[in-house]
């Protein structure tokens, strides 16, 4: 009885991660560039239920040789990972020349405030009070120069982004122009090994070269997330049944307790 109730919270523990990354995916179901997370579940090991208290084995016939078993009993669940899909969103015209969207295995490479790089398909961008290309979360966006990456500024107020990833108009902090966005390609297959997820919609890993890669730039368009909200309802309403069930096997084994310990052994 007991290892029932190990075993149902267990299943509710993992259920309760599972809602938390269903919640977060909805809750960016609007947010651009955002890659879904999917929780993998495994097993703990079965064990193998036998009727211990039977006869010794010499008693029970020359054609038994071992005490009868019950059968296996399942000893939970638990969290083995949380992924992240990288699977890409729908196009979403928006008729914004700082709104790029991007089709293929590559990723922008933006830049925060201590320097650090990171890579992104949220290609909706912005200009600041200096005039220069940053995020909505002011991440600046880089681009490539003689094989360096320098911060974009955009010199009269209009960008021309080519597909391929060159720009017109784009200069640097010196006011030298910068040809081409930096494009990195993410990894093979686009399957994210290697790569890790920060915050909503940047990514941390080895960035590969995008020669080679098929890709291209759409200026006026961003990619929205690959959220699908009705899945991801469906998803949760199974999850919450699958806590409620084990949460109710709970209580079960709670009251079933409950009259062994105050009733079973009362003595009269």
């Amino acid at each position: 009885m007991v290892r029932g109730l190990y075993t149902a919270a267990a299943g509710m523990m993992a259920k309760q991660v599972q809602s938390d990354v269903i919640s977060h995916n909805l809750a960016n179901a609007g947010t651009p560039g955002y890659r879904r997370d999917e929780v993998a579940l495994r097993s703990f090991p079965q064990m193998l239920l036998v009727r211990c208290r039977d006869r010794v084995r010499g008693e029970l016939g020359a054609g038994l040789q071992a005490p009868p078993r019950i059968g296996t009993l399942g000893t939970g669940s638990v969290v083995d990972a949380v992924a992240t899909s990288y699977r890409p969103g729908i196009w979403q015209e928006t008729g914004n020349p700082l709104d790029l969207a991007l089709r293929g295995n590559v990723y922008f490479a933006v830049r925060d405030a201590g320097g650090q790089t990171f890579y992104t398909r949220n290609g909706s961008f912005v200009l600041d009070g200096t005039g220069r290309l940053v995020t909505t979360a002011n991440l600046a966006v880089l681009g490539e120069r003689n094989g360096q990456l320098e911060e974009i500024y955009v010199s009269d107020g209009k960008l021309e982004v080519g597909p391929d990833g060159s720009l017109r108009g784009a200069v640097n902090a010196a006011g030298q122009e910068i040809p081409r966005l930096a494009l990195v390609a993410g990894p093979p297959g686009g399957a994210g090994a290697g790569w890790r997820k920060v915050g909503n919609s940047l990514f941390q890993g080895e960035p590969q070269p995008v020669a080679g890669v098929d890709y291209e730039v759409k200026q006026g368009f961003r990619e929205g997330s690959n959220v699908n909200p009705v899945e991801e309802m469906a998803s949760l309403i199974a999850v919450m049944r699958a806590y409620e069930a084990n949460q109710k096997v709970v209580q079960a084994i709670d009251s079933t307790l409950e009259k062994v310990v105050n009733e079973v052994g009362r003595v009269r």
